[in-house]
């Protein structure tokens, strides 16, 4: 978007990958940029290996919810996944105990 307006852009990759987690190394290791999600990128973003460098032309983010079957009363093992999915797709997740 530009001043309000769609602005496309023509662009001609120089590598084509299968998986987000590869092209997420490739950016890493300099080959050029990647379009990922930025929970994608929280940790490389945070350890300065990756910056994000089109923030202008990012889409607005998109509601996601969580829904499982028990409600509130889970088993912990299930709650305690839900409870990880959340704050890692709102990048405050810490997988160290």
């Amino acid at each position: 978007m530009r001043d309000g307006e769609i602005a496309p852009v023509r662009l001609t990759p120089r590598m084509a990958t299968s998986t987000n987690d590869s092209a997420i190394a490739a950016a890493v290791s300099g080959f050029g940029l990647a379009a990922v999600l930025s929970y994608q990128i929280a940790d490389e973003v945070r350890d300065g290996k990756l910056r994000i460098v089109l923030d202008a032309f990012e889409q607005p983010p998109l509601p996601i919810h969580v829904i499982h079957r028990e409600g509130r009363h889970a088993m912990y093992k299930v709650r305690a996944f839900i409870d990880l999915a959340v704050d890692t797709l709102r990048g405050t997740a810490s997988l160290n105990p």
